[in-house]
């Protein structure tokens, strides 16, 4: 990681960190604001891509903020659903103790510098 930040320019690493910081005060909020805070999280890693993924730490936090987001989506919407039927909860709940204890991982591991699941660069295959 030392690597391939000192080969960039300090602000655009300093950016980087900022960023990746602001995502994942969005996703800690968003276990109790959800909507607004989770999807201002989806928006800036995905529109500011460059900003944000200028290393293969960087980019892995990316991804992991990303999966944890849509995941917890989805188990969110079934949750919802089933929840006039009685049984909601039992999606509602594990997802959201999952998708909390998924940030605080992450957010851990950021602040340690370490990336989170598979470090990949830009174009590999992971197969």
């Amino acid at each position: 990681m030392e690597q391939a930040a000192a080969a960039l320019p300090d602000d655009r690493v300093d950016g980087a960190a900022k960023l990746g910081w602001l995502c994942y005060a969005a996703l800690a909020a968003g276990a109790l604001l959800y909507v607004i805070t989770i999807w201002a999280e989806v928006y800036i890693d995905t529109s500011r891509m460059d900003r944000v993924s200028v290393s293969a730490f960087a980019e892995s936090h990316r991804h992991w903020r990303l999966r944890t987001t849509l995941i917890f989506l989805i188990w969110s919407i079934l949750g919802g659903f089933t929840l006039p039927l009685g049984f909601g909860w039992l999606f509602l709940v594990p997802a959201w103790l999952w998708y909390v204890a998924r940030v605080l991982f992450g957010m851990m591991r950021y602040a340690r510098g370490l990336p989170v699941g598979p470090v990949l660069r830009r174009g590999e295959n992971p197969a």
